[in-house]
């Protein structure tokens, strides 16, 4: 072999010794609205949209996304094998003021459900049917006293002794002083369910989360690419960057 042949040979061989073993990795292509966050199996891996693909083993992986005012986004991707390419669009679906509004007039706390808010939905919820629940027993014991009253008041106006009378007309009496705690007590729980209702519609209409999505300013709301993510959670690399988003109530 000649010198010349010889040397040409060493720096080929050097040349791949340096570049290493070739690796190749499946490919997961992200897209979708500006400014949603995107996590992989639990860790955030930045914000739409992404500086490219991200390249991952074989495995099922968990894609979500999150972007206030609108439903929370979730799919499983099974990628079979390191020459897998898969590209996932995600569509989020925003929320209606007039869904979340408006369904609880069905049944307060509702729209709080709908909003992915299940706290308030069953604290409202709960009220309502606490209310209604007392309103009607309440209502189903006035009405028994009303009838007892009637019935004591027949006695006491054909009493025939003085003893009668005065027996009938206290019991009557008793009996008309429950029948009105018993109306209040049905008052109450129809304010209660029915403010239940007003509370509840006020809320979902005040706080309703309107949103106007996109990077902000003059700053890029995708991964540096220069920066090395691996084995570290990509958030603690995004303290300079934000969505955008701005909320309105």
């Amino acid at each position: 072999m000649s010198h010349t042949l010889r040397t040409v040979f060493l720096l080929t061989l050097l040349a791949c010794c340096l570049a290493g073993p070739s690796t190749q990795a499946a490919v997961l292509d992200l897209t979708g609205p500006d400014g949603a966050s995107v996590a992989v199996n639990g860790r955030l891996r930045g914000y739409f949209p992404l500086e490219h693909p991200l390249d991952l083993g074989p495995g099922r992986y968990l894609v979500e996304c999150s972007l206030p005012g609108h439903k929370d986004f979730s799919w499983t991707v099974v990628l079979d094998d390191e020459s897998d390419w898969q590209r996932l669009h995600v569509r989020m679906t925003r929320y209606r003021k007039t869904t979340a509004v408006g369904s609880n007039i069905l049944l307060a706390g509702l729209g709080q459900h709908y909003l992915d808010k299940p706290a308030k939905g069953w604290l409202f919820n709960i009220a309502e049917a606490g209310g209604l629940l007392t309103a009607l027993v309440a209502e189903a014991s006035r009405s028994n006293h009303r009838k007892d009253y009637l019935v004591l008041l027949e006695k006491y106006e054909t009493g025939l002794n003085s003893e009668d009378l005065a027996y009938y007309r206290q019991k009557a009496s008793e009996t008309y002083q429950d029948m009105e705690d018993m109306e209040k007590l049905r008052d109450t729980g129809i304010m209660v369910a029915g403010g239940a209702i007003v509370l509840s519609m006020l809320d979902a209409w005040l706080l309703f989360p309107a949103v106007e999505v996109g990077p902000g300013p003059g700053v890029s709301a995708r991964p540096d690419a220069n920066l090395d993510y691996s084995g570290t959670d990509l958030g603690d690399h995004l303290t300079t960057i934000h969505a955008g988003i701005k909320l309105g109530f």
